[in-house]
């Protein structure tokens, strides 16, 4: 089930561990795709975003946040796709 006190204290060690600056910017691209409140994908973004560059990252999520809120495409494993084929 859910908690919301276990959830925040995932966050919370998510943005220990790698930063402020570093989790406030995965979790701005991860509202990009409904997934701020999940912190795997808040971690996955991070990581990525070390692996492959800002830029990179920036422009994946630039163009995923174009499509309409209802398009299967506006999606993380989307993302990674665009990520890695570029």
């Amino acid at each position: 089930l859910y908690d919301p006190k276990e959830l925040a204290l995932k966050l919370k060690g998510i943005e220990d561990k790698y930063g402020r600056e570093a989790y406030a910017k995965a979790r701005k691209y991860a509202e990009i795709i409904f997934e701020e409140n999940n912190p795997q994908i808040i971690e996955d973004i991070i990581l990525k975003t070390r692996q492959y560059g800002e830029q990179k990252i920036k422009k994946a999520f630039d163009i995923v946040a174009e499509k309409n809120t209802d398009n299967p495409k506006k999606s993380y494993a989307y993302v990674v796709g665009i990520i890695e084929n570029k």
